[in-house]
């Protein structure tokens, strides 16, 4: 828990009156404490009350800063019911990235997450800006470990507080977002590859050419190797061959994706690479090895 200055003078700690009602999201978040830069709301103000008679000097004043004014209990209230949405809204996007799933803004437009006397679209909104104010993760891939942050309720475990304890602010340096033409997509780069990610993406917003382009091209350059077929009959693309032939056609007649290129093993099965990383000798190799030479040797 945050430890207040005792001894600072009453101006430099005066709470913010709370925002009234009807205010902008961001003026009812701050009120809360929460907004852009979550700060810990209630700072004390000293009671202007005297010491008693034969108590020590100063014990009068330390007693009265330690009580909270009405305004300043409110406020941690406020602030800690977002902070436990918030944490909500959080743990849900890892577990569903655990699940293999993104996440979408409006998913908590859904669900009762938002504290009382927000809406869900504010809720979306604080959420939003809270995650831009806040180190974040980026959606690209991940060098090194990365490690999902507790729910908040296991990081108390163990600790004694009140109600009037100001909650830590939640850690979110693990989620990523990506914005698509549909919707706003969260997820948990340390539960969640981007390369699985950016799939469930692409799939989400209906743009088969991309999802094939970037599959394509991921692949040649990581691994590197062609794309079987049926590798994208296999979630998250779930294409039948026919499918998936017909995309294939269409990123040819695109013209914009000239290093994509098709080959066959000596069986039959159609294989897709990217000259960028491979080159047609490999592709072939690498194909023949998948489709028939590992058949004959599991």
């Amino acid at each position: 828990m945050q430890q207040q200055d005792k001894n600072a003078p009453v101006e430099d700690i005066a709470p913010d009156p709370p925002a009234a009602p009807g205010a902008s999201v961001g003026a009812r978040a701050a009120a809360a404490g929460v907004a852009g830069t979550v700060e810990t709301a209630g700072q004390t103000v000293p009671a202007d009350t005297e010491g008693e008679p034969g108590a020590p000097e100063g014990a009068a004043e330390e007693a009265a800063e330690s009580e909270l004014t009405p305004e300043e209990r409110e406020a941690i209230h406020a602030r800690n019911a977002l902070i436990r949405a918030l944490d909500a809204a959080f743990t849900d996007v890892r577990q569903r990235s655990y699940e293999g799933k993104l996440t979408t803004t409006a998913r908590w437009r859904k669900r009762p997450v938002a504290p009382e006397g927000m809406t869900a679209k504010e809720f979306e909104a604080v959420l939003l800006e809270y995650l831009a104010a806040h180190e974040h993760a980026e959606a690209k891939p991940v060098m090194g470990r990365v490690a999902a942050p507790k729910p908040l309720d296991v990081e108390l475990e163990g600790q004694e507080l009140t109600e009037d304890d100001p909650l830590p602010e939640p850690v979110v340096t693990d989620i990523a977002l990506i914005q698509g033409k549909k919707a706003t997509y969260l997820y948990s780069v340390a539960l969640l590859s981007h390369s699985f990610a950016k799939a469930l993406y692409h799939t989400a917003e209906d743009n088969d050419v991309a999802t094939f382009v970037d599959v394509i091209r991921t692949e040649s350059s990581t691994y590197p190797r062609p794309v079987g077929i049926d590798s994208l009959m296999n979630p998250p693309y779930l294409w039948s061959r026919a499918h998936t032939r017909e995309v294939f056609g269409k990123v040819q007649e695109a013209g914009s994706f000239n290093d994509i290129h098709e080959v066959h093993a000596s069986n039959g099965v159609a294989f897709y690479y990217s000259d960028l990383y491979l080159s047609e000798a490999q592709a072939k190799s690498l194909a023949e090895w998948a489709a028939v030479e590992r058949q004959r040797n599991p």
